[in-house]
């Protein structure tokens, strides 16, 4: 019975995608900071889209690490139910 291929799967893309995540809110965050420091009046539009990116990048983080949470009791369960 191979249990790694599932579970090891889904706990490698899951932390692929926290990983990105992680990355575009870090990207919308200098795209806030650079919007309200060098022209603040001109970057209000830049700065709605970058509030909405960092909204995505935080929303993919959250529901990436519930597919980790989920693929690692799933992987306990299995653990505990063949021992």
């Amino acid at each position: 019975m191979n249990i790694g291929s599932t579970t090891g799967s889904a706990f490698t893309t899951a932390s692929y995608g926290v990983s990105q995540g992680s990355d575009q809110v870090q990207r919308a965050a200098q795209s806030v900071a650079d919007a309200t420091t060098q022209r603040p009046v001109e970057g209000t539009g830049k700065l709605a889209s970058a509030m909405t990116d960092m909204k995505q990048g935080q929303q993919a983080v959250d529901a990436n690490a519930k597919v980790m949470q989920a693929s690692d009791q799933q992987l306990g369960t299995l653990i505990d139910t063949l021992a």
